[in-house]
C-alpha cells in the first residue's frame, strides 16, 4: 500500500505545482491584455461617447483585478485541500521527516495566503482600484507588501513543490519501479 500512497502524493504534488504555474500565467495574462487591449482597440473607444482612453484602461485593468481576486480567492481552499491530502499520505504512508517537514511548510504557507495575505490585499486592491496614482500612498504601500509576501511565498512554495516533485519521481523511478 505505501507505493501507493508514494505515488499518489506524487501525483498531487505535481497537480499543485501545475495549478501554481497555471495561477502565475492566468494573473499576468489578465492584466496583459487588458493594457494590450485598452491601447489597440481604438474602435471602441471611438464607439463610446463620454469613455476616455484612461476610463476604459481603468475599467479593464479593475475587471483584470476582478478575474485574478476570484480565482486566487477560489485556489486558496483548492490548495487546503490539497495540501490536507499530501499531509494525509506522508503520514500515512509512514515517508519520514524529509518529506513530512516540506509538506507542512507548504501547508503552512497556504494556510497563511488563504486565511490572511488573499483576503487582505483584495481588501486593500480594491480601496485603491479607482484611485488617482497619488492618492492614498499607504494603502498603495501595504498593497505592494502584501503582493511582494504573497509573491515571495508562493516562489518559495513552487520551488518545494517543484523540487519535490522532480526528487520524487526521481525516486520512484529509481527505487520503485525499474528493476535494479
Amino acid at each position: 500500500m505505501r507505493p501507493v500512497r508514494t505515488a499518489a502524493l506524487l501525483v498531487l504534488l505535481g497537480a499543485w505545482l501545475g495549478g501554481s504555474l497555471f495561477m502565475w500565467t492566468v494573473a499576468i495574462q489578465t492584466f496583459a491584455n487588458a493594457e494590450r487591449i485598452a491601447s489597440t482597440w481604438g474602435g471602441l473607444r471611438e464607439g463610446e461617447e463620454g469613455v476616455s482612453a484612461e476610463g476604459l484602461r481603468m475599467a479593464l485593468r479593475y475587471q483584470a483585478s476582478e478575474v485574478n481576486r476570484a480565482l486566487f480567492r477560489g485556489w486558496g481552499p483548492v490548495q487546503l485541500a490539497l495540501a490536507a491530502a499530501c499531509l494525509g499520505l506522508v503520514w500515512s504512508a509512514k515517508l519520514g521527516w524529509s518529506l513530512r517537514i516540506p509538506v507542512l511548510l507548504l501547508s503552512a504557507v497556504v494556510v497563511a495566503q488563504t486565511a490572511w495575505l488573499v483576503p487582505e490585499t483584495v481588501r486593500l486592491g480594491r480601496m485603491i482600484d479607482f484611485a488617482a496614482p497619488t492618492a492614498l500612498p499607504e494603502v498603495r504601500g501595504a498593497f505592494w507588501k502584501l503582493h511582494g509576501w504573497y509573491s515571495a511565498l508562493d516562489a518559495g512554495k513552487v520551488a518545494v513543490l517543484l523540487i519535490g516533485s522532480i526528487g520524487g519521481c526521481l525516486y520512484w523511478t529509481d527505487y520503485r519501479v525499474i528493476p535494479k
